[in-house]
């Protein structure tokens, strides 16, 4: 049992009492569902499409797609353009491309996964560009209206409406600058992007009337924004829309600031800062809304680190939110704040399975025939799970002291109602990211005052170290390098946030006391309040098994928006098929195991069996449960 003191009760003495009427809620947009990576290998359209069509990293995507629904929309991947082929030029001299790679790739990430491609323009397809350098600009435009007809004609406007467009990555960086772009042809191509997009799709008629294509915002120039003598692209392309703002290309002003040391706050200090900079260099430019792409703790995504492995990263990860959001309601440099994402969706290796930038660890497994890869969620991709919960509607952060020293931050969130709290309220309470082994007994009094009077139920997860790190579980195991089929569960089992209390609450209102002096450090709870009235959970949808090996596979399917939030965890059910057809009973193969989030891996051992029909089924905080999924039958071959 964790030593979690949580209660529905009144507390004598402590530390912080605030109650729903003292809060001003404000509409909150989940703006961190970013996340990015760069393929391994050559920087071309065979390396590209060879990486991109791995299957190791297939399941790690796939499994990045199985967290809540919301928790990540876009993905962000440098050089993914390298998957049109260059094929031949017409005979106008316009060049024909292949889109077949790239259709595969994004079909996938359509169909199978709901994710939206953050698409960066750019790349040298079958060195078109170089080849070219007087009809750069003219092939650039010409590209990016071809690439967005030609998606629109296989998806359809309202699916490219979630697509996000971005100028090249980090210009001034020469290992990324392939072209040698000058300040001058920087600035064509980054024109010719804009021109490209602003023609793509056919004007429709409808009742006879002229509509106009929608219009597809252009982010960039995604920089890293240092020394101007040295990083003249970006500045330029600053100082160039600054001069006439309504000309300017691009329409979201998007900049890389991460951490030093690994902290939020050397995250958000750095952003602040550059945006303090840029607003006073370039005034006219505070209307723009602006990102940060890359709001990680600290660059060099292969460097291991032993922070990124545990409980450490997760926490980092929530703060950093946090105190952008804060940032933003300041009225600061961050008040046109549109979204922050993270790059950490890349595939690790050996020997730094856990403690790489990375949302899973990844394990080789070569000595199986044949060889394949296995995947276990780290606490940081849980903690994107535990964000996916918070409500429509956010309070400022509040910090609450613990000591001379340390604080709790606090963040309140609310949907539904009108006028009140609303019939679904979120809180995280995140501990410091440091602190030293003595604090003092912290408690905090919570007052639920829902805006209507029916029953309401409460859940709260926790994550927090060893008890929710498959980290320190593969440690104490001795860090196998192909850990055995046993040591896989046992770290799974530690895998997602800890379930620690649910209940009804019976009364209008009702005090909720925190008590978190004997919780190891760092620590963050979850306390989720449903209303009885809040949508009831509906049936999962798109019930996938996909083979990791002979005798397992990984299960995921999709939740339905707006209503899991009062979740509590998911059934996972399954009759066996043997050679004389199915058994006569389903079984409940998920039994004991906490599943907040939408996958299983089940691997029943060289007795059991894959084969056969599964179905899914969810329970909420009323122990209420979802109609079953589609049954689904899997056949290994």
């Amino acid at each position: 049992m964790l030593p979690l003191l949580l209660v529905l009760a009144t507390f004598a003495r402590i530390h912080g009492h605030y109650t729903s009427g003292d809060v001003v809620y404000h509409p909150m947009p989940h703006f961190w569902t970013g996340v990015g990576f760069c393929p391994a290998g050559r920087i071309d359209h065979g390396g590209i499409s060879s990486a991109l069509a791995d299957p190791a990293l297939r399941i790690n995507l796939r499994q990045i797609a199985a967290l809540p629904v919301g928790a990540v929309t876009h993905i962000r991947i440098h050089w993914m353009l390298e998957l049109v082929q260059f094929w031949q030029y017409d005979p106008s001299g316009v060049p024909i491309y292949d889109f077949s790679k790239f259709d595969d790739f994004i079909d996938f990430l359509h169909e199978e996964l709901r994710l939206s491609p953050a698409l960066e323009w750019m790349g040298n397809l079958g060195g078109v560009f170089s080849e070219n350098p007087l009809q750069q600009s003219f092939y650039w435009e010409h590209l990016v209206k071809t690439t967005v007809n030609h998606q629109l004609a296989r998806h359809g406007a309202s699916r490219l409406a979630n697509w996000r467009y971005e100028t090249w990555n980090e210009p001034d960086i020469r290992g990324y600058n392939k072209l040698n772009l000058t300040a001058q042809s920087y600035l064509d191509y980054v024109q010719a992007v804009r021109r490209g997009l602003s023609k793509a799709g056919n004007p429709d008629t409808h009742d006879g009337k002229l509509q106009q294509s929608m219009y597809r915002s252009l982010r960039g120039p995604a920089g890293l924004f240092k020394d101007p003598n040295n990083h003249p692209l970006c500045w330029k392309l600053l100082e160039h829309c600054s001069q006439r703002v309504v000309y300017c290309p691009i329409d979201i002003l998007t900049f890389h600031r991460k951490g030093v040391d690994g902290t939020a706050t050397e995250i958000l200090n750095g952003s602040l800062s550059l945006m303090a900079k840029i607003y006073e260099e370039y005034p006219n430019l505070q209307q723009l809304p602006v990102a940060n792409d890359e709001a990680d703790p600290v660059a060099g995504w292969e460097t291991p680190r032993e922070f990124q492995a545990d409980v450490r990263y997760g926490i980092t990860l929530m703060s950093t939110v946090m105190q952008y959001w804060h940032a933003k309601l300041a009225a600061g440099p961050l008040r046109n704040l549109e979204s922050i994402s993270h790059d950490n969706a890349f595939l690790s290796y050996h020997p730094h399975a856990f403690t790489q930038r990375t949302l899973l660890a990844h394990f080789q497994m070569n000595e199986t025939n044949p060889p394949h890869s296995q995947f276990i969620q780290k606490p940081v991709y849980a903690a994107l799970g535990m964000l996916a919960k918070l409500g429509s509607r956010a309070a400022d952060v509040e910090v609450v002291n613990m000591d001379t020293k340390h604080s709790v931050e606090v963040l309140r969130t609310v949907s539904g109602g009108v006028g009140g709290p609303g019939q679904y309220m979120a809180t995280i309470f995140l501990s410091p990211e440091e602190a030293g082994p003595k604090m003092t007994a912290f408690h905090h009094k919570y007052t639920l005052n829902m805006s209507i009077a029916n029953e309401s139920a409460f859940i709260t997860e926790l994550l927090v170290p060893q008890a929710t790190d498959p980290y320190h579980v593969w440690q104490q195991a001795g860090s196998p390098v192909y850990p055995n089929a046993t040591l896989r569960e046992a770290m799974r089992r530690a895998q997602t946030p800890r379930l620690y209390k649910t209940g009804p609450i019976w009364q209008y209102n009702s005090e909720l006391v925190i008590n978190s002096a004997s919780i190891p450090l760092p620590w963050v709870a979850l306390l989720r309040v449903c209303s009885a009235s809040w949508p009831k959970l509906r049936r999962p949808q798109q019930l996938s098994i996909v083979e990791v090996t002979h005798r397992e596979v990984f299960i995921s399917w999709m939740e339905h928006p707006k209503s899991t939030q009062c979740l509590l965890s998911y059934e996972v059910w399954f009759k066996e098929r043997d050679s004389l057809g199915p058994s006569a009973d389903w079984l409940l193969i998920s039994r004991d195991w906490h599943l907040p989030y939408p996958s299983f891996q089940y691997a029943p051992g060289d007795k059991g069996s894959v084969n056969g029909f599964y179905k899914v089924r969810g329970v909420d905080a009323f122990n209420e449960t979802s109609p079953f999924s589609q049954i689904v039958e899997y056949l290994e071959l």
